[in-house]
């Protein structure tokens, strides 16, 4: 019995012997695996320290993916008052005679209330005056416009531009002196109310500069003219739809608070004084012919903002 467990113990050894170096061979294999992959076996031993560490980096970790706070490129300000000088050239046709040309000089006033994603509102005042001239003689010009306006701006941050868009009520006074070759003179006050319908756009390209653009239809809606020589009798005009402005504001930051401005603004006008409805009592016009006005000109304003 003796040498037959002698036997087992020689056999036994000689197994384990033998597959120790397969055991070792699979440990290590699973080592270097863990290692490829960077599984990492979570002990359950941490101290609360570590546990609070680990909740600190989560945080932080999460702050720096947040996204970054809107900052625009100027101060922006909500009002805006507006004062300068208007240089303009006319080119004014009534209808079926010469056309008269000339330059007019003037001022105009703004007020806007134009914050960001919010109520808009805004008062205009414009006066222009000069004289043109044409075939049939010479007209001097007076024009004077206000207009106030309401409505929403919206703002896009991404691209830090505005959106407005507005509505309101206009009235337009142009006085015009014609005085013809003959030495006569006649006299026209035109009273013209509209109802101004627009939108305008506003883009900061950097901290000093900015640029717009303002598109304004302006349909008439009870224009009137009174005749001097004709004992002050008014005359109800046909309501003409096609007057529209045009204008392209160059906006220049001039300090750093943001609150000084000079704008530069290019800018159309296209307006249309409609003909008279007036007919005598056999149904013949009384013939005072429509005015067809085309306006180009430049605006140089100071802004104060606040």
């Amino acid at each position: 019995m003796s040498v037959r467990k002698t036997k087992i113990r020689t056999i036994a050894n000689h197994s384990l012997r033998a597959s120790c170096p397969i055991v070792l061979g699979v440990a290590l294999l699973l080592l270097l695996s863990c290692q490829k992959n960077k599984i990492v076996v979570p002990t359950m031993t941490k101290s609360s320290a570590q546990w609070e560490t680990q909740a600190d980096s989560i945080s932080e970790s999460n702050r720096k993916e947040a996204p970054a706070a809107y900052h625009p490129r100027q101060q922006e300000y909500p009002s805006r008052l507006e004062i300068g000088a208007d240089y303009t050239y006319v080119n004014f046709t009534p209808f079926g005679n010469p056309s008269f040309r000339g330059n007019l000089g003037g001022a105009q006033g703004i007020y806007e209330y134009r914050p960001r994603n919010h109520f808009y509102g805004a008062a205009k005042l414009s006066w222009k005056q000069g004289d043109t001239h044409g075939g049939a003689g010479k007209r001097s010009l007076l024009y004077i416009d206000a207009q106030e306006r309401v409505g929403y701006t919206f703002g896009f941050h991404y691209m830090d531009s505005m959106l407005t868009l507005f509505s309101g009520f206009g009235y337009r006074y142009i006085a015009q002196k014609l005085s013809s070759t003959t030495g006569s003179s006649l006299r026209f006050r035109y009273n013209e109310f509209y109802v101004p319908v627009g939108l305008l756009t506003n883009h900061t390209v950097s901290s000093w500069f900015a640029f717009g653009v303002g598109l304004t239809w302006m349909p008439q809606v009870f224009p009137t003219v009174k005749i001097i020589p004709l004992r002050g009798a008014y005359w109800s005009l046909r309501d003409t739809l096609n007057n529209f402005f045009v204008e392209v504001p160059l906006d220049f930051n001039l300090n750093k608070s943001g609150r000084f401005h000079l704008i530069i603004n290019p800018f159309y006008e296209h307006w249309k004084d409609g003909h008279s409805t007036a007919k005598t009592s056999s149904g013949i016009p009384l013939g005072i012919p429509s005015n067809t006005y085309n306006f180009w000109g430049v605006n140089v304003n100071f802004g104060y903002c606040f």
